[in-house]
């Protein structure tokens, strides 16, 4: 499960890398059924990766007691990816803050964040709570890559 101390350090991120350099050597072929696939599954399976309209994200952020918004985490590892931002609740917002890699923002500054791109929106537990929105750029998004790659992650 990735933690708040992995979103902050950047452990995150070295996942992330280390999950695109799987895809990139599988080129175009299924990881379905294979051992590395069945590992990568397992260990996303714990991010729990939802597919929401911006009205469940509303929701989502309406029900948080703390909000930030900063740039997507896998930024850190696709630096040519158009910028989008995520909004970050509660405790992971709080620390993302702390760590200078997002500002605590209002509600109403989150929503409109969340709503001036034109995203698939994705939420990911966080310590096993639903804590990082992101609109994602589906062409590096790991969640999106594992499903090009036919492993199923996204609930819809």
């Amino acid at each position: 499960m990735a933690t708040i101390e992995d979103y902050v350090s950047g452990k995150v991120c070295e996942q992330i890398a280390k999950s695109f350099a799987i895809f990139d050597a599988a080129g175009k072929s299924s990881l379905a059924g294979t051992r590395i696939g069945d590992i990568l599954q397992e260990n996303v399976r714990q991010l729990a990766p939802k597919k929401l309209t911006i009205d469940d994200a509303v929701e989502l952020i309406q029900s948080a007691r703390r909000c930030a918004v900063g740039a997507r985490v896998c930024m850190a590892v696709h630096a040519e990816a158009p910028l989008t931002e995520s909004v970050f609740l509660d405790e992971l917002a709080e620390e993302m803050a702390k760590a200078g890699k997002a500002r605590l923002s209002t509600k109403a500054e989150a929503i409109t964040n969340l709503k001036q791109y034109r995203k698939p929106i994705i939420v990911t537990k966080v310590s096993g709570k639903y804590a990082e929105i992101c609109p994602t750029w589906a062409k590096k998004c790991i969640y999106w890559n594992m499903e090009k790659h036919r492993l199923k992650c996204i609930q819809r």
